[in-house]
């Protein structure tokens, strides 16, 4: 299964960065004609500016995320330093706990994607939303709950990794 797992994340990043470009294109045309250029996160006044193609700046960053994520898991395995401290002389390692290491750490990195790609999801869906004055902001819980689960996904990997390398 660790073997299908990179690739299974990383399709679904796809859909979701699809997705996310689909709500932008499909709800353009429908929003009205003031729309809010920054959403309210920390009790900060909601900006409202005439509507334009500025509003595709979340799919737009959603899209260099992908791309900017995608490129450091293709990032060969021996020239990170962290990995190195990490796990110890990568030389050393055999050809399959090596090829293990790599999978990890691409699953590792997809699934932070997918987490980003929901935040960006989200700010979109609530920049949709308070455009309609169908809300007055983001779903604070739901967006510092992502954030937290990104952070518990990089001990969860380290300690993940250090397991792989006590195996023998």
């Amino acid at each position: 299964m660790i073997k299908k797992a990179p690739l299974f994340l990383l399709a679904a990043n796809i859909l979701l960065l699809v997705a996310g470009w689909i709500m932008a294109i499909y709800a353009y045309p429908r929003l009205p004609l003031k729309i809010p250029l920054w959403i309210n996160f920390f009790n900060q006044r909601t900006l409202y500016g005439q509507k334009s193609l500025l509003f595709f700046i979340y799919p737009l960053a959603q899209t260099l995320f992908f791309f900017s994520f995608w490129l450091v898991s293709r990032i060969k395995f021996k020239e990170l330093r962290d990995v190195k401290l990490l796990v110890g002389a990568i030389d050393n390692l055999s050809e399959n706990k090596r090829s293990l290491l790599i999978k990890i750490r691409q699953e590792f990195i997809y699934l932070v994607l997918i987490f980003f790609n929901l935040i960006f999801i989200h700010l979109q869906r609530s920049l949709i939303l308070v455009a309609h004055r169908i809300e007055k902001g983001i779903s604070s819980y739901y967006f510092y709950s992502l954030f937290g689960i990104i952070l518990i996904l990089i001990p969860y990997y380290r300690i993940r990794m250090k397991l792989v390398m006590k195996k023998r």
